[in-house]
This record gives C-alpha cells, structure tokens and sequence, in this order.
C-alpha cells in the first residue's frame, strides 16, 4: 500500500483527507502467472497498480499471440481504451509471473475520488499524459529503429524485462520473430 501512495506523492501533494479516502477503497489481489484479469470483449472496470510482479496486454491476430505492452512492478496497467472510453476490450490483459501483487479502483470509484479531491484528479491527468507521451515517444521513433534499437530501447525502458518476460512476448512486442530477439541478445 505505501508503495502505491508514494507513486502517487510522486506526483501531487496528497492531502492527507484523500489519502485516507484513497486507502479506504483499495483492493489487494495477489495473481499467479497465467491468470487472466481481462478478457477480449469484457469492458476494464479497473485501474492497477503494480506492487510486484509483471503483466501484459496483448491479442490474437490470424491465431498467433501479440504482445502489446509489458508492464512492471510499480506501474499503473489497464485496457487503456477500455477503460477510459467504457468500451468492450479488445485485447487480453494477463499476468506473467508468479505472485504479481496488484492494488485497484475501479472507473466509478476514481470519479468520485476525482470530484471530491481535485489533487486526485490532477494525478489522474497526469497519468494518462504520462501515458499517451510515452507511447507517442515510442511508436514515433520505434517504426525507424532497427531491431537492436528496438530492443535497446526496451531495456532502457525496463531493464529487467528479460528475467521477468519470456522472449516470445518480448520479441511479439518488439515486432520480431523470436529468433531475431535470440540473434541480437547472442552479440
């Protein structure tokens, strides 16, 4: 829980009346690797919060596994489309590795939070800015990047993701075969 609240301090200034508020409607979940949070055409009703443990977003094109996103400890994860827009998901969001501890609120909990406390509210914004900077940085540079700068960039980004992701999300991610990730991760 402290872990989450100094994300958020990170951020704002919380008060502490939304600070409790905020703890108040927290829910703890511990996931194993496998265990599906979201399925395609569910619609997100939460927000998560990493605590420990990996997750990833991904879909099924012509029957073969596609890698969206990785997401690691300390990180805020959810179908972002899904949930903002309260639209039927269109990928799957599941954890990958063993004893992945989350926190969540749900859409209908964080507008209250939003409406009562406008410190919540401008942490929200920032996290979808946050959001949308990030993978706007990354797409506009990633479709002129070589597969060894792609994958360089990953680890910049996260650079464990290689004890905590298995190289076929990772290479599905990146856009490569897996063999690609194997040849570059060999030199």
């Amino acid at each position: 829980m402290n872990s989450f609240i100094n994300y958020v301090k990170h951020y704002i200034a919380l008060s502490q009346e939304a600070e409790q508020a905020l703890i108040a409607l927290i829910k703890e979940e511990q996931f194993d690797k496998g265990d599906q949070i979201l399925e395609i055409g569910k619609t997100c009703k939460r927000l998560y919060y990493i605590t420990s443990g990996t997750m990833r977003t991904f879909y099924y094109k012509n029957g073969k596994d596609i890698t969206n996103w990785i997401y690691p400890e300390h990180t805020m994860v959810t179908s972002w489309h899904s949930y903002i827009l309260r639209k039927p998901s269109s990928e799957y969001l599941e954890v990958i590795e063993d004893q992945t501890n989350v926190l969540s609120l749900t859409y209908d909990q964080w507008q209250e939070l939003y409406q009562e406390y406008p410190e919540l509210e401008r942490f929200g914004r920032i996290i979808l800015e946050e959001q949308m900077a990030l993978i706007d940085d990354y797409y506009k540079g990633y479709y002129f990047m070589t597969a060894k700068e792609k994958y360089d960039l990953l680890l910049e980004f996260f650079p464990d993701v290689t004890l905590r992701a298995n190289l076929g999300h990772i290479a599905s991610m990146l856009g490569m075969s897996q063999e690609t990730l194997s040849r570059i991760r060999g030199k």
